[in-house]
């Protein structure tokens, strides 16, 4: 659902250039039109209550901007001024955004009424209806159950040595460097591992630039501009080239090793509505949406992490001391999934996505009037459930300014490190859908959650292992537009190796 932001924002300047940006809701006028005619005088009362929102000729351009370049203060102004439900003029569309564990749970009971998604006709045409975004019912169950298989427990079963031997590689090579553009090299990084992972293969150059020029093409409006047509051939590519790896596995029987393990999973389940398996290009095109989608929100994850520790030891101290039951006696950090389940470094990833969640939520159109909160969203207009007004309510998240992983460790993993903050956490692992929702809501939410997390905690596990402290040495900003909160490539850090590193070296799992 993020992805569709990155069009929007072209969009949106687009709209400006051509006077669009009044666009009002749809008027209550309209709402009750589409209210039957036997409802009552009470009932059509009820549904002429609109979310508040500001008013005014600029207001479009005022808060489609502000949105743009600076969305998490945005949306925590819009929700000090009217509640965790609002209207705003978002790349220039209404749109309501609903947050709060309670309302998004009941807009999360109404997702039917909101399936369509509101992204535009060259994106969906650059996506294509094999992208499970695009889909609904009977065909996004059936594709979503083949996805599960490439990232469900065995997968990462599968994936976790790789996992750790490329963390352990990247960090020992920035420890030798003495400095890290941080995002562009985690960027390129992940890039790299999730090939490995989903593949079977490192990218060569060109494929790498081609995975670039994909992404690239997203803010395209139209199918006639260039960059639409190049993030075309990009993608078309692409799924030839792992198609091809994938019908040449077939033919030498590689398709067996355990590198393979996702063209074997879309082998064995992928199959079409009409019961037929996968073509050797469908799974072409699943291999690279799976890589293309995951990269870069895991960048963003484990790049939030770093700066986040560089300036807590006490955090750094605490991941340290828990990851010290890893380190295998041949050095480095090798064990299982289960000896992965490391409770404090996830609580530092969870911090990082409450406080500084990588994206707010996806847009998708009603397609009839539906009410949240009391109030009533007419039919057409985008709704989004954003995450952030509900990582920062204190009514869930205790001292909810703060960053304490230990929120999310029970008093039992704590041991005898207590903290103020341990008791909301009872809760904090097992909170409603609508309260914690790091990877969208519903249906179309991410799946992969579990899997960047992993990822995320062998990288933060030897990066504090193998270096002793990390500095920006340039300003840290981030880059505007995107639709994922991730620092800009000119953002870089020194680093001072550890003296005495535990977790040199390697053994085998």
């Amino acid at each position: 659902e993020r992805m569709g932001i990155r069009v929007l924002v072209l969009a949106s300047l687009l709209n400006v250039a051509l006077g669009f940006s009044s666009t009002p809701l749809p008027s209550l006028r309209q709402a009750s039109a589409r209210t039957p005619a036997h409802a009552s005088s009470k009932s059509l009362r009820m549904a002429l209550s609109p979310p508040p929102g500001r008013k005014g000729f600029f207001t479009g351009i005022k808060e489609s901007l502000q949105y743009i370049f600076d969305g998490d203060a945005f949306i925590k102004k819009r929700v000090e001024e009217f509640g965790p439900v609002f209207s705003a003029k978002i790349f220039f569309l209404p749109t309501v955004v609903v947050g709060g564990a309670d309302n998004v749970e009941e807009f999360l009971s109404k997702e039917g009424a909101v399936m369509e998604s509101s992204l535009p006709p060259a994106l969906q045409k650059l996506f294509t209806e094999d992208n499970l975004l695009l889909q609904s019912g009977e065909r996004h169950a059936a594709t979503k159950k083949v996805v599960s298989r490439l990232i469900d427990a065995e997968a990462m079963k599968t994936f976790l040595p790789t996992i750790e031997r490329r963390a352990e590689e990247h960090v020992a090579g920035v420890a030798s460097r003495g400095e890290t553009a941080l995002a562009k090299e985690f960027t390129s990084w992940n890039l790299q591992l999730f090939a490995e992972l989903f593949g079977g293969c490192q990218l060569t150059e060109e494929e790498e630039e081609l995975f670039v020029t994909y992404n690239a093409g997203l803010f395209a409006l139209a199918e006639w501009e260039p960059s639409f047509k190049k993030a075309e051939r990009a993608r078309q590519t692409l799924e030839r080239s792992f198609a091809a790896r994938f019908k040449a596995m077939k033919e030498d029987g590689s398709i067996s090793e355990p590198k393979n393990y996702c063209y074997r999973m879309m082998m064995e389940h992928g199959k079409e509505m009409d019961g037929t398996p996968y073509s050797d290009l469908r799974v072409g095109f699943g291999i690279t949406t799976m890589i293309w989608g995951a990269y870069v929100e895991s960048a963003s994850l484990m790049s939030s992490a770093v700066i986040q520790t560089a300036s807590r030891p006490e955090v750094v101290n605490r991941i340290r001391a828990e990851a010290a039951a890893l380190a295998s006696d041949g050095g480095g950090f090798r064990g299982s999934m289960s000896d992965w389940n490391l409770p404090y470094v996830n609580g530092v990833l969870r911090e990082c996505l409450r406080t500084a969640p990588p994206a707010g939520g996806g847009f998708r159109k009603s397609h009839k009037v539906i009410n949240v909160g009391g109030f009533d969203i007419p039919a057409g207009t985008v709704v989004t459930a954003d995450p952030r007004p509900g990582n920062l309510d204190e009514g869930t998240f205790l001292e909810a300014e703060s960053f304490a992983p230990e929120r999310w460790v029970s008093e039992e993993e704590l041991g005898p490190s207590k903290c103020p903050m341990s008791r909301v956490v009872a809760g904090a692992r097992s909170l409603p859908t609508g309260a914690w929702f790091p990877g969208g809501t519903g249906v179309h939410k991410c799946p992969g959650v579990p899997l960047a997390e992993l990822v995320s905690r062998a990288m933060i596990v030897n990066w504090v292992d193998k270096l002793d402290e990390w500095t920006p040495t340039t300003k840290l900003d981030y880059i505007v537009p995107s639709p994922i909160k991730i620092p800009k490539d000119t953002f870089e850090m020194s680093v001072t190796p550890r003296a005495a590193s535990p977790g040199v070296g390697g053994s085998e799992l």
